[in-house]
């Protein structure tokens, strides 16, 4: 019997974001997430939370639940609820699901998948694709609410939009306006965080309230974005990958400038295009006078990540942010940091040619596929199996995972990290050619 998905309805929504079932000393953990728990109540055989990975081979999906994650099997007879397929999953990572399971031999088997569309409570009048949206921010006296978490806000956000985090919505009802007529616009990432805060809202008595279904994503294919300043601090001192362009007159970038900054006058910003780097998808921050426009450049350039800091040099070192000296970097440089857990090209292949006593390798890939090739002193561990097949690894080795594409690796990777055995993987693709030797290549 197939479970009906459970639409939040608008009390729901005016109850807090916190579950209210928090799991004894060596309890197994709620599979819902917490956001969903302000909504729903837990019940067996059904797990909400977000979409993680899915990985068709293996016919698994990993979901988020905030505190953990989990693995559940499908099968041909796994049906969906407004996905198109099981195949078209894939393209709603991090986005909300329900999944009914049954569990069999110790594994949780998906009956149906079904993406929250919670879209579908809010009317038509009440959405603004991007076009629209665009036109509504000109709407005077206009509130724009950015209700992703807040580490997301202060990293980018829209324009003039103030935070009004879902997860602590109460905390931050203060933000909203006195007067509960005045025109209110809400987005996220696109996901069910908006329409919940939507619901909220109106609870409040608010009657004119729209929301940007397109969220951030989308904005940021377009247009720039704004950082806040202690999250850029935040991000320097962590040594956090990005370019900092600082656009002041040279005199003044001498005397101070953040750290790893390069100096651009915003006259030679066409002709600095070349010397930027050629992945699109690199994060910019731009500073000082024509920040904007320039910001508005790179996004007419392709650039996907460009955000602007909206305080001026004097209020940046006002605030204690860091400072250095001198004449800037002149080459602008970007080298992305690993993903956590991850070990690098290098080191695997290192690892392949020559093993180490301490160190066992695991294709987490289905038995059926070692006839594509393998690595010599590899176990094979399935990902769907892996939490209780680890026990076979003594634990005084370090794991290290891999797939075909990285992907099964990294599921196994989170639910290793959960179960507190030492382990990265590998996050690249693998194949093996018709001798059976391995290519390796950067995802």
């Amino acid at each position: 019997m197939k479970r009906p998905l459970l639409i939040p309805c608008l009390f729901a929504a005016t109850l807090g974001l916190a579950t209210t079932y928090p799991a004894a000393a060596g309890e197994a953990k709620v599979p819902m997430a917490k956001l969903c728990g302000g909504c729903h109540t837990p019940e067996p055989g059904v797990m909400m939370g977000f979409l993680d990975n899915i990985a068709m081979k293996s016919k698994t999906i990993q979901m988020d639940f905030m505190d953990h994650k989990e693995v559940v099997k499908f099968t041909d007879d796994t049906t969906v609820k407004y996905v198109k397929s099981l195949e078209d999953i894939k393209n709603y990572r991090t986005k909300g699901f329900q999944i009914n399971f049954t569990e069999k031999d110790g594994s949780k088997i998906a009956t149906q998948v079904i993406r929250f569309d919670i879209l579908r409570a809010i009317g038509d009048d009440e959405k603004l694709d991007k076009a629209a949206f665009l036109k509504y921010r000109e709407t005077p006296g206009l509130k724009l609410y950015d209700v992703r978490p807040m580490d997301a806000y202060k990293a980018a956000h829209i324009p003039g939009a103030l935070p009004l985090p879902a997860p602590a919505f109460d905390k931050f009802v203060k933000n909203l306006p006195e007067d509960k007529t005045t025109p209110i616009a809400l987005y996220c990432t696109g996901g069910c965080l908006s329409p919940t805060a939507a619901m909220k809202t109106k609870a409040l008595g608010y009657t004119n309230v729209k929301i940007y279904t397109g969220g951030y994503p989308e904005w940021s294919q377009g247009e720039y974005g704004v950082v806040e300043a202690d999250w850029l601090k935040g991000a320097i001192a962590a040594a956090t990958p990005q370019v900092i362009i600082d656009l002041r007159p040279e005199a003044e970038v001498r005397a101070g400038h953040l750290p790893g900054a390069v100096a651009i006058a915003p006259s030679e910003l066409e002709q600095a295009k070349g010397r930027f780097p050629e992945r699109k998808n690199v994060p910019i921050v731009f500073y000082g006078p024509g920040s904007e426009a320039a910001a508005a450049k790179m996004v007419v350039w392709g650039y996907k990540m460009v955000r602007i800091l909206p305080v001026s040099f004097g209020e940046w070192q006002a605030a204690g942010g860091p400072v250095a000296n001198g004449p800037t970097a002149t080459e602008i440089v970007f080298v992305p940091k690993p993903k956590p857990g991850t070990i690098s090209l290098a080191e695997f292949q290192e690892l392949v040619a020559k093993p180490a006593k301490n160190i066992q390798l695991v294709d987490v890939r289905n038995a059926d596929e070692l006839e594509e090739g393998t690595l010599k002193g590899t176990l094979n561990l399935p990902v769907d199996d892996i939490a209780q097949a680890i026990k076979a690894v003594p634990t005084g080795q370090e794991v290290v995972l891999y797939c075909n594409t990285g992907i099964r690796a990294e599921m196994a990777h989170n639910l290793l990290d959960q179960e507190g055995r030492a382990n990265r993987y590998l996050d690249a693709k693998l194949t093996f050619n018709d001798d059976g030797q391995p290519m390796i290549a950067e995802n």
